[in-house]
This record gives structure tokens, C-alpha cells and sequence, in this order.
């Protein structure tokens, strides 16, 4: 009699470590889902090629309301296709990726930067300070005018670009449509100063 409850205690005291163990895997593994799901989130969110958020990632954040005023710039590199006619997709590809980490590498970390679409983009600066914001894209223009192709060497690249306020409790929709009215004008006036390169 004596042990056969011995027999169930060391039964029932084995049946409880083993649920404690599968108890203790399937947290383990609740976590691994979670920490890939957040990979796959942020992955959906991201433009493989530059490692910018990518279009989706922009029409999202659009809708959002802002609770802080900034300043949103869009981008456009001027004569991308020739670049691409010259050189091949694949160095173009090469240069976007590039244009990425110039991007990523002159924003702070409270800014968003967006890969609208081919070579446009999109940033949103934490700021009021336009002059600021105008500084940090004239430092990017001599950076992409003094640009180096891999195995191509130099390769000047300009970038037309207008620039927005967003006030704080509005959504930037209206905001990214006046910027990018400001750079295709910025586009439309090089092309004039420019008749034979064109922009």
C-alpha cells in the first residue's frame, strides 16, 4: 500500500515537472512567434531595396494624425532614366540602394523617410525649422553631386525636391500633395534653365 502512494506521488510529482517544461516550451515559443511576427510587419513595411518604409508603409503613415507639426520633403532624382539607359537596371538598383543609406544617414531618428516609388521619396523631418530641413537636403544634393558608381566612377546625380509644413492634428495627405506640386514646379523650372539636359 505504502508503495503504491509512493508509486502515484512520484508519478503525479513527474506528470507536474513535465507540464512545467511544456509549459515553460510553449512560452518559449509564443515569443519566437511573436518576435517573427514583428519581423514580418516591419519586412511588409520595408522597401527591400533601400531598406526605406516603403509605399505602403507611406499611404498608412498618410492617414495618421500627426501629434506633432513637421515638415515633409519629397524628393525626385533628376534624369534617373538616363542613368539607367547609360549603365544597366543593375547599377541603377546599386544607386537607389545607395540613395537609401545617404537617406537613412541624414535623417534623425525621430524622422521618417519613405521609398514613394522608382527614384522618388518621401521624408518627414521632426521640425519647424525649415532652414534646418532646407540644409539637410542641400547637404544630400552635393553628396549625390559628387556620387560614385561602383566600377563606373563619377557619376553627378541631382535631385529636385519641395518641401511642406504638416500641422500638428492633421493627417500629411494634403501636406505630401503641396510638396510634391513644389518639386515637380523645382522640376519644371530646371528644365527651363536646362532646355537641352532636360530633369
Amino acid at each position: 500500500m505504502v508503495e503504491a502512494v509512493l508509486l502515484a506521488t512520484l508519478l503525479v510529482s513527474g506528470l507536474g515537472v513535465y507540464a512545467l517544461r511544456q509549459r515553460r516550451e510553449v512560452l518559449v515559443l509564443r515569443r519566437q512567434v511573436r518576435s517573427l511576427q514583428a519581423q514580418a510587419a516591419v519586412q511588409l513595411q520595408t522597401d527591400p531595396l533601400t531598406q526605406l518604409a516603403n509605399r505602403a508603409a507611406l499611404e498608412s503613415w498618410m492617414d495618421e494624425v500627426q501629434r506633432q507639426p513637421g515638415l515633409l520633403a519629397v524628393c525626385d532624382l533628376d534624369n534617373f532614366k538616363a542613368l539607367n539607359d547609360r549603365y544597366g537596371h543593375l547599377v541603377g538598383d546599386e544607386v537607389l540602394r545607395d540613395i537609401g543609406q545617404l537617406i537613412r544617414s541624414s535623417i534623425r531618428q525621430d524622422d521618417r523617410a519613405f521609398r514613394w516609388g522608382g527614384d522618388e521619396f518621401v521624408i518627414c523631418f521632426r521640425t519647424e525649422d525649415r532652414d534646418l530641413v532646407e540644409d539637410r537636403l542641400h547637404a544630400l544634393e552635393r553628396k549625390l553631386a559628387n556620387f560614385y558608381v561602383r566600377n563606373h566612377g563619377p557619376a553627378s546625380l541631382s535631385l529636385s525636391w519641395g518641401v511642406a509644413a504638416i500641422p500638428a492634428g492633421c493627417a500629411p495627405r494634403a501636406s505630401l500633395q503641396e510638396a510634391d506640386r513644389r518639386m515637380l514646379e523645382t522640376k519644371r523650372q530646371r528644365r527651363v534653365a536646362m532646355p537641352e539636359g532636360g530633369a
